[in-house]
């Protein structure tokens, strides 16, 4: 296992109740695995996006795609896209289809109004046997907000 997943497992470990890593048998590595372990609406997905003014973070539930134009202009970031997996890599140091929101190397990010409703969301941990059930206070608490948005005016349907 890489130093994300350690380091994960640390963070767990030291805030307590506010965040618990689950240890499961299927892979999850995207949205269709994703279902088959966890009730979805209360997954954060973690995307590493590029745009003309950087490379950010955005922490959305998992639930539906977001429309990423329309986003980015809410946003101010134009040309918008999923960074490619290289990216991802050196960016962050997780591999694509396993970003967690922690540990993300200072990157900006956005994060999705709809889940602070939730009193905890599931997301990555870089190793995709193991999902991290955490407060979203302290994935708020622990990276570099740059913007809050409503998910729900961007999401596709599936």
């Amino acid at each position: 296992m890489n130093n994300k997943f350690e380091a994960i497992k640390q963070f767990a470990a030291e805030h307590g109740e506010r965040a618990e890593l689950i240890e499961h048998e299927t892979a999850i590595v995207d949205l269709a695995s994703g279902v088959q372990v966890f009730d979805i609406n209360q997954a954060a997905a973690t995307y590493i996006v590029e745009a003309k003014e950087g490379v950010f973070a955005v922490v959305a539930s998992a639930a539906a795609h977001l429309k990423w134009r329309q986003l980015g202009c809410e946003l101010g970031l134009h040309q918008i896209h999923l960074a490619a997996s290289e990216v991802v890599k050196d960016r962050t140091g997780y591999d694509m289809g396993t970003v967690g929101p922690l540990f993300l190397n200072g990157l900006p990010m956005y994060v999705d109004r709809r889940l602070l409703t939730r009193s905890k969301v599931y997301c990555g941990t870089e190793d995709p046997h193991h999902t991290l059930a955490i407060d979203l206070q302290l994935i708020i608490e622990n990276n570099a907000i740059a913007g809050y948005f409503n998910g729900e005016y961007f999401v596709k349907s599936l």
